[in-house]
């Protein structure tokens, strides 16, 4: 069975991108958020990674450095649902806040998430410090969450 990879993004990676975030929805992501997500993928600000297996996308995550700011802001994260379970979230995840690291332009990390999945960050030392109602759409919360480096 082969290893599943974690590699950049590609303009090839797009759809695969498109039909994890599908497949998240309406759980995790709202419909309208589809748009917004494949305006992203046209051009990915900051670093955008892939999970593959077998050449199918199964997770996608990335960051966005604001060096002038030294804050760098986490970007679409999504693992699909049938791929849940093994770590491979954990796996990108960390794989983002050690590329943060490593760079060394950034004293914080900010994460937006939702109510739903902000537990997830917890674990990595994020903090919330704010809740905006319907922050995301209309009936999703936006959950901000800080991780001083």
């Amino acid at each position: 069975m082969p290893e599943i990879v974690l590699r950049h993004y590609e303009s090839k990676d797009r759809e695969g991108c498109l039909a994890v975030l599908d497949a998240n929805t309406p759980e995790y992501f709202a419909p309208e958020e589809r748009a917004t997500f494949g305006e992203f993928l046209q051009e990915p600000p900051g670093t955008y990674l892939v999970l593959e297996d077998a050449g199918n996308i199964v997770g996608c995550g990335g960051y966005i450095p604001l060096p002038e700011t030294r804050v760098a802001h986490t970007s679409w994260g999504m693992v699909h649902p049938d791929y849940k379970g093994r770590g491979l979230g954990k796996r990108l995840f960390q794989a983002r806040i050690d590329a943060v690291r490593e760079r060394g332009d950034a004293d914080r990390v900010r994460v937006t998430t939702s109510p739903q999945t902000a537990s997830f960050f917890l674990p990595y030392g994020f903090k919330e410090t704010s809740r905006e109602k319907d922050g995301i759409v209309a009936g999703i919360d936006l959950v901000e969450m800080w991780l001083e480096l």
